[in-house]
C-alpha cells in the first residue's frame, strides 16, 4: 500500500508538470518547477527571483487617462460649400480682355475679365435718348406754361407736355435701375458715346482660379460658367458613417485623420452631421473643418472617431488582462523583495474604450469595475504562465460574478401566448415635416448660408438668386407704379380743370387708364409675393423706387438641412429643387402588411421596432393608420406606426431608460430600414420564457438554467411560437425553472472555456 501511494504521488506530480507545460503559450517559457507557490482559493502566487527571471515577468503601473471608443471611417476632403464658386457674366457678349489665368489668386469682387455686348450699347443708347427727351420736354414745358396760363395755348396742350415730361423722367429712372442690374453706374452710361462700354466680370469669392476656358474674342452667353474658383484656406473632411454607427456619432467628438499613405496626420473635431442618408448607399456623413495648407480638396484617407470619451479613468495595458471565460482578471504585485514577489489575482471588468491618445503604441484599455487603483503594478509579461495555474472547471456563479456580468433570470411559466407579425419597415416622414426649396425663376446662385445638417428655422434666408426675370418683374412693377401715379395725377388735374375746358370723354379715358394700371400694379405685387418676396420687401420697392438685387429663398418649416444641390455662381433652372429640409422631431414608420393578415391589425395594435443595421436600437411602437387599398403588385397594405414610450406592455428587449430611448429615436433618419414585430390576437397557453433567454448555436437553440446551488447548466431546448416578447418552449425545461434572461452571451463564452 505504501509503495502504491508513492506511485500515485509521483504520477500526480508528473501530470501537474505536464499540464503546466501544455498551458504555457507559444513563445513563452513554462513555469519552473521550483520557486513557485500557489494558493488557488485566495488567488495568490509567490515567485522566487529565479522563477520570475525564467518567464521574463514584467510589471507596469496602473494610471489614469482619457479613454474613448474607436470608430473607423473612410475620409475625403472637399471644398466648403461657400468656398467654391463659378464666375459668369450677366449678359451675352464677347470677351475683350482676360485679366487672370488658371492658378492665379484673386480677391473677392476682383475684375477677372472684360466683355463687350450689344445689350450694353442698347442700354446706353436708351439712357441717352431718355435723357435728351427729358431735357426737350422740360424746355417745351417752360415755353408753353406762360402761354397756357393766359389762355393763349389750350390747357390740354400744357397737360400733355407735363405728362410727356413725367413719362420721360420715369423712363430715365427705369433705365438707370436696369443699367445697375448689369453692373453699370451712371458715370459709365454718361461717358463719351464714341468709347465702347464694357461689362466687368468679377470674382464672387477670394481664392484661386482652377479652371477657365476663356479666350479673347470668345462669345459667351448670359450666366454661362466662365471660370471656377476655390478657396482652400479651410477644407472640409467628409467622413463616411455606416447607418449602424450613426447612433454613436455626435458633435464635438475628436477625430484623428490620416492622408497620403500616412504621411499627413492631423486631429480635428466633428462640427457637422448630415441629417439624412445617401439614398443609394444608405450611409450618413459627418464633417470636420481643417485649416492646413497640406490638406486640400480631393484627398482620400482614413479617420478614427473617438466616441463615448471620459477623462480620469483607470487604464491598464491590454497585455495585462486575462480571462478564463467567466472571469476577466489581472495579476497585481502585492509585495516585492530582492528574493521573491507576491502576486494577487484580481477580477476586473474591462470596458470597450481605449486610452486616448497613446503615444507609446501599446493598447491600453479602461477598467470599469474591479479592486484596482492608480499606482498598483500589474503583470504585463509572464501573465500567461501565471494564468495557467488557474482554470475554470465548473460554471458556478458567485454573487460578484452575477453583478459583473449583469446576470438576470426569469422563471419559465405557463401563460397565454399571442402571435407576432414580423414586418419589414422603413422610416419615413409626415408630409408636413418635409420641405423642398426652389427658385421659381431661372438665375444664378449669388450667396447662401448653408452647411451640412444645419438647424433651420421657418422663414430663415437660405440663399439669394440673381435672376434677369426677377429684375424684369420688378422693373415692370416700378414702371407700372410710375405710370399709374402719372395717370391718376393727370385725371385729378383734368377733374380740377373742369369739363368746360376739356371733353368728358378725355377725363373718363384717363381715369380708366389709371384704374387699369393700378390693377396691374396689384397683380405684379402678387406675382412677386408668389416667388418669395414678403410684404415689407414689396412695399420697399414701391416706396424707395429701387429694386431688390437678389431673389431671397427662404425656409418653409423648422428642421435640418438634408440635401443641397448647387454652387455659388451656378446657373439654376426655374423650379429646380435646391434644398431639402426635414423636421426629424417626429417620424413615421411605414410597413407593408400582407393582405391576409389585415384583420389581425387595428389602430390600437402595439409592437416593437428595431433598426435592421443595429438591433441594439429598439423601441416600442403602435399603429396609427392603415392604408385604404391593397397593392395589386405585392398584395400588401401599407400601415404607419409611431414610437410611443408609454406603450404597454413594452417588450423586454426595450430598455426602461426612456431618456436613452428618446435620444436614440431622435437619431432616426428618413429611409432607415427597420424590423417591426406587431402583436396580434391572443393565442392558447404555453410554457414560455423571455425571447432574449434563448440563444442559438448553429441550428440548435439553448438556454442557461440557473440551479438553486448557483451552478449554471447549458441546456438545449425546442422552441415554438413567439410574440416577440416571449417564446414557447416545447421541450428542454420545466415550469418553475429559472433561465438566464440577461448576460447569456457572456455565459456562452465562459461555457466554451470549461475544461
Amino acid at each position: 500500500m505504501f509503495f502504491l501511494a508513492i506511485e500515485r504521488l509521483i504520477l500526480t506530480l508528473l501530470l501537474l508538470l505536464f499540464a503546466l507545460h501544455v498551458h504555457a503559450h507559444e513563445g513563452h517559457q513554462p513555469l519552473p518547477t521550483k520557486g513557485v507557490q500557489v494558493d488557488t482559493d485566495r488567488g495568490y502566487i509567490t515567485l522566487s527571483k529565479q522563477a520570475r527571471d525564467a518567464i521574463g515577468l514584467e510589471t507596469t503601473e496602473v494610471s489614469l487617462g482619457e479613454v474613448s471608443s474607436r470608430l473607423y471611417a473612410y475620409a475625403e476632403t472637399v471644398a466648403p460649400w461657400n468656398a467654391k464658386a463659378f464666375g459668369s457674366a450677366q449678359i451675352s457678349g464677347s470677351i475683350t480682355r482676360l485679366l487672370v489665368r488658371p492658378g492665379d489668386s484673386v480677391a473677392k469682387d476682383q475684375v477677372v475679365a472684360e466683355l463687350e455686348s450689344r445689350e450694353l450699347e442698347m442700354v446706353q443708347l436708351e439712357y441717352n435718348q431718355y435723357k435728351k427727351e427729358l431735357a426737350l420736354n422740360k424746355q417745351l414745358l417752360e415755353i408753353t406754361k406762360p402761354s397756357a396760363n393766359v389762355g393763349a395755348v389750350p390747357m390740354t396742350r400744357l397737360l400733355d407736355l407735363e405728362n410727356a415730361y413725367q413719362q420721360a423722367e420715369n423712363s430715365l429712372a427705369i433705365a438707370r435701375i436696369r443699367a445697375k442690374t448689369l453692373g453699370l453706374d451712371t458715370t459709365a452710361l454718361e461717358q463719351n458715346e464714341l468709347e465702347p462700354i464694357r461689362h466687368l466680370v468679377r470674382s464672387p469669392i477670394a481664392g484661386k482660379v482652377i479652371h477657365s476656358d476663356l479666350s479673347e474674342g470668345k462669345f459667351v452667353d448670359a450666366f454661362e460658367h466662365l471660370f471656377e474658383i476655390v478657396n482652400s484656406d479651410v477644407t472640409w473632411v467628409r467622413l463616411q458613417i455606416l447607418e449602424k454607427n450613426l447612433f454613436s456619432v455626435e458633435l464635438g467628438q475628436k477625430v484623428e485623420l490620416e492622408f497620403a499613405d500616412g504621411t499627413v496626420r492631423l486631429e480635428g473635431a466633428i462640427d457637422r452631421i448630415d441629417a439624412g442618408l445617401e439614398p443609394t448607399t444608405q450611409v450618413g456623413w459627418a464633417w470636420v473643418s481643417v485649416s492646413n495648407p497640406v490638406v486640400i480638396p480631393g484627398l482620400v484617407g482614413n479617420a478614427v472617431i473617438h466616441t463615448n470619451t471620459q477623462k480620469d479613468r483607470i487604464a491598464i495595458p491590454l497585455s495585462a488582462v486575462f480571462s478564463d471565460g467567466l472571469q476577466t482578471y489581472v495579476f497585481v504585485e502585492e509585495a516585492s523583495t530582492r528574493g521573491s514577489a507576491e502576486y494577487k489575482k484580481r477580477n476586473v471588468t474591462i470596458g470597450p474604450r481605449r486610452l486616448n491618445p497613446n503615444s507609446s503604441g501599446i493598447s491600453v484599455v479602461e477598467v470599469v469595475q474591479g479592486d484596482i487603483y492608480p499606482g498598483d503594478r500589474v503583470v504585463v509579461k509572464g501573465g500567461h504562465e501565471l494564468s495557467s495555474l488557474f482554470f475554470l472547471g465548473v460554471l458556478k456563479l458567485k454573487p460578484e460574478d452575477r453583478r459583473r456580468l449583469g446576470i438576470e433570470t426569469a422563471t419559465a411559466n405557463w401563460q397565454k401566448l399571442g402571435n407576432a407579425i414580423p414586418l419589414s419597415a422603413s422610416v419615413t416622414l409626415p408630409p408636413e415635416n418635409r420641405s423642398v426649396a426652389s427658385s421659381q425663376v431661372a438665375g444664378t446662385i449669388h450667396s447662401h448660408t448653408l452647411t451640412p445638417g444645419k438647424e433651420i428655422l421657418a422663414g430663415e434666408l437660405l440663399m439669394e438668386i440673381a435672376s434677369p426675370e426677377f429684375y424684369a418683374l420688378q422693373l415692370d412693377l416700378l414702371k407700372t407704379i410710375l405710370d399709374a401715379d402719372l395717370f391718376r395725377q393727370r385725371a385729378q388735374r383734368l377733374q380740377n380743370v373742369g369739363t368746360e375746358t376739356i371733353s368728358r370723354r378725355v377725363l373718363v379715358e384717363v381715369t380708366a387708364k389709371a384704374e387699369q394700371l393700378e390693377e396691374r400694379v396689384e397683380s405684379l405685387k402678387r406675382q412677386l409675393a408668389s416667388i418669395g418676396l414678403n410684404a415689407n420687401e414689396i412695399e420697399s420697392i414701391e416706396r424707395e423706387k429701387r429694386i431688390i438685387d437678389y431673389l431671397p429663398i427662404r425656409a418653409e418649416i423648422d428642421g435640418r438641412l438634408v440635401s443641397w444641390v448647387g454652387t455659388l455662381g451656378e446657373t439654376v433652372a426655374a423650379n429646380q429643387s435646391l434644398v431639402e429640409i426635414q423636421n426629424l422631431n417626429s417620424v413615421w414608420i411605414e410597413a407593408h402588411l400582407p393582405a391576409q393578415l389585415r384583420d389581425q391589425i387595428t389602430n390600437e395594435s402595439v409592437g416593437q421596432a428595431s433598426v435592421l443595421s443595429n438591433d441594439n436600437i429598439q423601441f416600442p411602437v403602435h399603429v396609427v393608420r392603415v392604408g385604404p387599398i391593397v397593392s395589386e403588385a405585392t398584395r400588401t397594405q401599407r400601415i404607419w406606426l409611431v414610437s410611443n414610450l408609454n406603450t404597454t406592455p413594452t417588450l423586454n428587449r426595450v430598455t426602461t431608460d426612456h431618456a436613452a430611448v428618446t435620444q436614440q429615436i431622435g437619431k432616426l433618419r428618413d429611409g432607415m430600414q427597420l424590423t417591426v414585430l406587431i402583436k396580434s390576437t391572443d393565442g392558447s397557453s404555453a410554457l414560455v420564457v423571455p425571447t432574449v433567454a434563448v440563444l442559438r448555436d448553429g441550428l440548435n437553440a439553448f438556454v442557461f438554467v440557473q440551479r438553486a446551488d448557483d451552478y449554471v447548466e447549458r441546456r438545449r431546448v425546442t422552441v415554438g411560437r413567439t410574440d416577440g416578447e416571449f417564446i414557447e418552449i416545447t421541450s428542454g425545461i420545466m415550469e418553475g425553472e429559472a433561465v438566464v434572461s440577461a448576460g447569456g452571451r457572456e455565459l456562452q463564452t465562459a461555457f466554451a472555456s470549461l475544461r
